[in-house]
């Protein structure tokens, strides 16, 4: 019966059950109930497998369909078996058909009916190995679909896809080469959370950059979606100082959320669709602002450490990843990092706004911290601390980064110092705002923030005014800020401590650094106190013991502590040696 059916009819019936399996897949499966959740899938692969059966039969018996056409159209349905089956939990029956197809496939990989149903075939054989957590297995699959995609562009063919092939034209037509270049850059995109996965972070990130690019170039994208992770990227590339490109890909992704928006002020009807989309803008938007802050924060760093390091390092000025080395091996980039960037799209309204050189000067960093401070405002508009309160905690913590970054430009230490009070007003009014119970981990960030500041600003006034030198309106000013800072790290420390007032057996790894810091600063700023007599001296100099001690005894019970603070742990150990002398000579001048 199936000699009888001419290769018309053949192609008709693969395209009525084409439309029905992709119906229960792309639209149905999507509404299925809880108790069923792979009712429509479980549908589709039986369409799925009849149609698998009818064509083999073809192939074994004889068909009036031409043999390459017959295994594409087997290949494209074994394909679609493999991702029903992965999709529904069968893994190992998943890599038998998409392996199945692989074999059908192979030897006419080149061929334009062949080409893109093969390289989707390598595509998820690459999901189903990293699904599997084997990412190596799955970038030799993904490797092989590079291959071939570019081996395929040098025959200089127009590709065939089955769509073609059963005339099957969907909502929307889709240009021949399209279907190429869709399935080439899922191929891109899946290479790129592969590397993420090997721990191959620049070459993932170039990855994800040319997934965005291609998507631009064949206007194939969500703008959203295209905005947020063109802007999330930017981040990787400013962690390794290649602000060049971290200001691209924001300016890119501002850019196209401009585009966007023209779109949503053309609607007209403003249904609750649009209302959706507006939000989703507004939201979008803002996390742009926070990535546009965080590029900010991240050029006054570099270039704070940048100063603090040798006259060596002072004399490199590259900012755009040049002096990277890239093993280049799959050729994604020709190993020119600086290619990294979006030519094709006009981003000068944002570029021509803020610089992406290393700072030198008060004036190169006040243009940085204004630009930060106006996008974090912008971010503010949408964060509320009534309704989204830690992402509103974080941007007024990245706010007081911002000042303590370009306090570091300042010579004047009274400027210095007044930048530093902006910070502690900004941080105070922040904790009285949020309640430790729902928000420890900020307000112990914010505590220990705060001791660092308060320590700061009473070293600018103790240079400024020796002991000997100072006036009694100064030496109240450095009890004070001794007083606030000691009261903050306390704060910090006793939010660690178990409610018997000890340091645990046990510290969060997170947590051992700043804790000894606190204890530390505790102790030297507790000797720096002005005491009114004897008596308040002496509890000054105890409270610097304990707090000596307790490093101490921190470090005497986790060796591994005691190395990371070698310095630390050799200071308290001294000092808890000098000061009981002192302590009993106070005691004795008072007892006398």
């Amino acid at each position: 019966m199936t000699r009888e059916m001419s290769a018309k009819e053949i192609l008709n019936d693969f395209k009525e059950n084409y439309i029905k399996f992709r119906k229960l897949l792309d639209e149905d499966s999507k509404n299925d109930p809880e108790n069923a959740p792979y009712f429509s899938k479980y549908k589709a692969k039986e369409i799925l497998n009849n149609m698998y059966v009818f064509l083999k039969t073809l192939k074994t018996e004889g068909s009036p369909v031409d043999d390459t056409k017959l295994d594409a159209m087997i290949g494209y349905v074994l394909l679609n078996i493999g991702i029903v089956e992965m999709d529904t939990e069968e893994p190992t029956a998943s890599e038998k058909s998409l392996n199945e197809a692989v074999d059908l496939l192979l030897e006419n990989a080149l061929k334009p009916e062949i080409v893109v149903t093969l390289i989707n075939v390598y595509n998820n054989i690459g999901i189903l190995w990293s699904n599997r957590d084997d990412p190596e297995k799955a970038k030799a699959s993904l490797v092989k679909a590079k291959t071939l995609y570019e081996d395929f562009k040098c025959t200089l063919q127009m590709p065939l896809p089955i769509e073609v092939i059963i005339n099957y034209v969907g909502e929307t037509l889709i240009d021949d080469f399209m279907y190429l270049e869709k399935s080439y850059t899922l191929t891109l995109y899946y290479l790129a959370q592969v590397f993420g996965v090997l721990k191959e972070n620049l070459k993932s990130a170039i990855y994800c950059h040319v997934t965005l690019r291609r998507q631009l170039e064949y206007n194939d994208y969500e703008p959203i979606d295209w905005a947020l992770n063109s802007a999330t990227l930017s981040q990787f590339f400013a962690e390794q100082n290649g602000f060049y490109q971290s200001r691209n890909h924001l300016a890119a992704a501002s850019t196209i959320l401009d585009q966007y928006k023209q779109l949503l002020e053309a609607a007209v009807d403003q249904d609750e669709e649009y209302l959706a989309k507006l939000e989703t803008f507004k939201h979008r938007s803002a996390d742009v602002a926070r990535c546009w802050a965080k590029y900010c924060l991240l050029l006054m760093i570099a270039s704070k450490t940048r100063l603090l390091d040798d006259d060596e390092k002072l004399s490199e000025s590259i900012t755009d990843m040049s002096n990277l080395s890239l093993e280049d091996t799959e050729n994604i980039c020709e190993g020119n990092l600086k290619k990294l960037t979006f030519p094709n799209l006009d981003v000068t309204k944002y570029e021509s706004k803020i610089g992406d050189k290393y700072l030198l000067t008060y004036e190169d960093a006040r243009a940085i911290f204004l630009s930060c401070q106006n996008w974090l405002n912008q971010a503010k508009e949408y964060y509320k601390l009534e309704t989204l309160a830690s992402d509103y905690i974080e941007l007024i913590l990245d706010s007081s980064q911002a000042y303590n970054n370009l306090a570091f430009f300042e010579d004047n230490d009274d400027r210095r110092a007044k930048m530093l009070k902006r910070r502690i007003d900004m941080l105070e009014n922040l904790l009285n705002e949020i309640n430790p119970t729902y928000y420890l981990q900020y307000c112990r960030q914010i505590w220990y923030e705060l001791g660092v500041v308060y320590t700061d600003i009473l070293n600018i006034k103790i240079d400024k005014w020796p002991k000997s030198e100072a006036t009694v309106q100064a030496r109240k000013k450095i009890d004070l800020l001794c007083n606030k800072s000691i009261e903050s790290y306390t704060n910090f420390i006793n939010s660690i401590n178990d409610k018997n007032g000890k340091v645990p057996a046990k510290i969060d790894q997170e947590l051992i650094r700043p804790l000894i810091n606190a204890l530390v600063a505790v102790g030297r700023n507790s000797m720096k106190r002005m005491a009114v007599n004897k008596i308040n001296q002496l509890c000054h100099v105890q409270k610097s013991l304990d707090s000596y001690q307790t490093v101490v005894d921190i470090c005497d019970t986790h060796e591994e502590v005691a190395v990371m603070f070698t310095e630390e742990y050799k200071l308290c150990q001294e000092m808890c040696q000098i000061l009981p002398l002192k302590i009993k000579k106070l005691q004795t001048e008072i007892a006398g």
